[in-house]
Formats: structure tokens, C-alpha cells, sequence
């Protein structure tokens, strides 16, 4: 058998690109009975958890302010915790979702709550 050589066909690989990801922000504010409820921790427990990255703040009026970054998917399933879900005592009126704009890259490292 010497001479001869064994030749083992393979498929070829093909890698594939990852898939593009576009990060984007948005400004929201949110309405409703949110004070006493632990309404900022909740929220920045979904966030760690989702992966989106931003600041919460609950303001003088009542209201919960914030900015959210992130990867599209992320951003919008945040959104949408805030607005349908929310914290398990909370009882949200509305939330007023402004500047949605297409990032480059993140502002922030994380999540935070703001005092």
C-alpha cells in the first residue's frame, strides 16, 4: 500500500457573517401609580437581565423617566415590559416614547437606577 494515498473529501466551510446588529436609543417616560411599588428596581432587574443598557429615574411629578440602548430586539422588548407588564403593584397609564434614533455605539456601560 505504499504510494498510495487516502484522500478524504470534505464539505467546505462556510461561515457565516454575523448577523448585523443595529443598536439604537430612546427616551421614554412613564405614567401611571408608580411610586411605592419598587418600580425602578424591577425595571433595572429586566434590563440586566434583557441586556439593554440606560439610566431609570423616578421624577417630583410621579413619573418614571429613562433612556434605553441596546440592540433593536432588546430595546423593543424593553419597551414593551414597560409598557404592558411593568412591575407586579404598578398600574401603568401610558408611556411617552421619544427620539428614537440609530446609534453607533453605546453611552453607557450598563443599566442604573438614578437618584
Amino acid at each position: 500500500m505504499r504510494g498510495r494515498e487516502i484522500i478524504v473529501w470534505r464539505r467546505p466551510r462556510t461561515i457565516e457573517p454575523p448577523p448585523h446588529t443595529v443598536l439604537v436609543q430612546v427616551d421614554f417616560e412613564v405614567f401611571g401609580d408608580l411610586q411605592g411599588v419598587s418600580f425602578i428596581q424591577h425595571a433595572k432587574e429586566i434590563a440586566d437581565r434583557i441586556g439593554v443598557r440606560g439610566w431609570i429615574k423616578l421624577t417630583y411629578y410621579g413619573t418614571v423617566i429613562g433612556q434605553v440602548q441596546g440592540e433593536k430586539d432588546r430595546v423593543d422588548e424593553m419597551a414593551l415590559w414597560l409598557r404592558h407588564t411593568g412591575c407586579p403593584r404598578s398600574r401603568i397609564l401610558y408611556v411617552d416614547y421619544q427620539n428614537w434614533r440609530v446609534v453607533d455605539g453605546f453611552e453607557y456601560r450598563k443599566f442604573n437606577a438614578r437618584v
